[in-house]
């Protein structure tokens, strides 16, 4: 058996897909969902998601959201989501989470307005789950 996962964010629906195993970014930590699942429903972060379809991995990057699993469906509503590209150079990805980590820490210090910090933390959750997900892909 298998399991129909949709990702799905404010602007589109990001992924449909069938698939045998799923890993979620769960709150609480990594989830790992296969076909007969118990019925669920998990508050996600932000970073890297994995689906296995065919016997080959994909990885996905989802911000912030929820998912639910019933029956062999898992509904994922998130802010939004991105494919990765192996492409991407190492270097840059780790310069990125540098840089988004300094702005943070100006930031903290010069008392931003609460969204400035919320903005801030995001670009860093996000530049590190690009991270991960592009160390992934090099092994």
């Amino acid at each position: 058996m298998s399991l129909t996962v949709k990702i799905i964010t404010p602007l589109k629906v990001f992924l449909t897909s069938e698939t045998e195993q799923l890993i979620l970014p769960s709150i609480t930590g990594g989830v790992g969902i296969l076909s007969g699942h118990a019925q669920l429903i998990t508050m996600l972060e932000t970073g890297v998601i994995k689906y296995k379809s065919e016997g080959v991995w994909t990885l996905a990057i989802i911000y912030a959201g929820f998912a639910e699993v019933c029956g062999n469906t898992v509904t994922i509503v998130v802010d939004g989501a991105e494919k990765i590209s192996s492409g991407e150079n190492l270097s840059d990805t780790q310069q990125a989470v540098i840089d988004a980590t300094e702005q943070l820490d100006v930031l903290k210090q010069s008392g931003p307005d609460k969204k400035q910090l919320q903005i801030a933390n995001f670009q860093v959750a996000v530049t590190k789950a690009r991270l991960k997900a592009f160390k992934i892909l090099q092994k």
